[in-house]
């Protein structure tokens, strides 16, 4: 009986315990319960799945998102081209000779472009997009010198030393005759392959044998960043007045900088009135020509116009800075662009004269696009009207005061016989 007895109060106890500790599990569960109270509880293998399905609907939407800014349907695109890589893989898999892949996407880009029937809609390979970058820019790493080879006699002569160039800092001189470079003989080459080994060799100096006063002397010139003097100036006299007279050869990205310290130089100087002269400027970036002519007009006036597909923009002078001394611009058959935006800006919002003939008549806007191989497309997104709204393309800017250019400047090209200048001249100190 004793240990039936203790058989059940064992068993009494056992049942105690096991409902002592369900009620403490019932409390713990109600704790945690109250502890997330207002969240949702889920299993690992439900977050994982709201997590595959939340990066799958951002992929939708952000691609969704890059469809709607762009306006482009990249899924058409690439059908679009099936043609295009179809025929591409076609001759490159199957072509029995060899083939240059780079020259068959080169000719690709090329077609497209040509078929667009737009002169200025154009495609650069890496190289010539090089070259045009450093010529826009308007700075290069080099030694700061102009070269040419003469055809009579195929020397390589210096032409121009650029101001605070290295070139100038060890001593290069305008008319020495390069005849070697580094030591090697130049004097069966011509003045591109000086530059290009200059560009091409990755020193930081190079050494120029020239020909001085029937003399050889080496000069030891530094490389560096060199600005292109796209900018000159001078003082013009005459009936007692002064002329400023300011070229601008191209409207780069450091044009407006070497503009503006030019014409602070001149008006230092006390000038009466200024000559631009824009003659075979073919343009530039609509920023540098924009800068330049916010020097000028009154603010709240027109500059350009801008006109698309959705309507026309006017570009308009939005600074105090101004003049009000008489301004000619000298033009001619080779001024475009940028240079026909500042001509018509002087002539029709700033009353100023524009000395010359028919400029070249470029009335259209480019964008250029770099490619991945460091190849670049240029094309055509708006068309430009002058301030009173005029569309200029393939006409021209039409001068106040027309004067074709004498032909013993030709011969002689001095300011005595720069009869478009000395037209501008007459016209501002009469």
């Amino acid at each position: 009986m004793a240990t039936k007895k203790k058989i059940n109060e064992e068993k009494e106890t056992k049942e105690k315990k096991k409902k002592v500790n369900k009620e403490k599990e019932i409390n713990k569960n109600k704790e945690e319960k109250e502890k997330h109270k207002g969240k949702e509880l889920y299993t690992s293998k439900e977050v994982i799945t709201v997590m595959i399905f939340s990066i799958g609907i951002g992929f939708l939407m952000c691609f969704g998102c890059v469809s709607l800014l762009t306006g482009k349907n990249y899924l058409r695109v690439t059908k679009d081209l099936d043609k295009v890589v179809d025929t591409y893989y076609a001759i490159v898999d199957n072509y029995y000779g060899d083939l240059d892949k780079d020259a068959l996407i080169d000719g690709a880009v090329e077609g497209m472009i040509s078929s667009v029937g737009d002169t200025f809609t154009s495609y650069s390979n890496s190289d010539d997009t090089t070259s045009f970058n450093e010529t826009i820019n308007g700075s290069y790493e080099g030694i700061g010198c102009s070269i040419a080879t003469y055809p009579e006699d195929n020397k390589i002569v210096v032409l121009e030393v650029f101001s605070g160039s290295p070139a100038e800092k060890a001593g290069l001189k305008v008319g020495d005759i390069i005849i070697k470079v580094d030591g090697e003989s130049y004097q069966d080459k011509n003045s591109n392959d000086i530059s290009s080994y200059i560009k091409d060799s990755g020193k930081d100096k190079v050494v120029l044998t020239v020909e001085r006063d029937n003399m050889e002397k080496d000069i030891t010139i530094n490389l560096s960043k060199v600005e292109i003097p796209y900018v000159t100036s001078k003082v013009l006299e005459k009936n007692d007045q002064k002329v400023g007279y300011i070229g601008i050869s191209l409207f780069s990205s450091t044009s407006y900088k070497q503009f503006k310290e030019k014409l602070e130089e001149l008006e230092k100087e006390k000038i009466n009135s200024l000559i631009i002269d824009v003659r075979d400027n073919s343009g530039g970036y609509l920023t540098s020509v924009t800068d330049i002519c916010n020097m000028f007009l009154e603010k709240g006036k027109v500059i350009y116009q801008l006109e698309d597909s959705s309507g026309t923009v006017k570009k308009k002078d939005t600074t105090k800075e101004k003049r009000t001394y008489e301004v000619a611009v000298l033009i001619n058959g080779g001024s475009a662009s940028a240079s026909e935006i500042l001509a018509s800006a002087i002539k029709e919002s700033y009353g100023g004269l524009v000395v010359g003939t028919n400029s070249y008549g470029k009335g259209t806007v480019q964008q250029t696009k770099k490619l991945l191989d460091g190849s670049m497309i240029k094309y055509t997104t708006q068309k430009w009207l002058t301030p009173d709204g005029n569309f200029i393309n393939e006409v021209g800017v039409t001068p106040t005061n027309e004067v074709k250019l004498n032909e013993e400047y030709y011969s002689n090209p001095t300011s005595d016989n720069d009869n478009q200048l000395q037209e501008a001249l007459n016209l501002l100190t009469k």
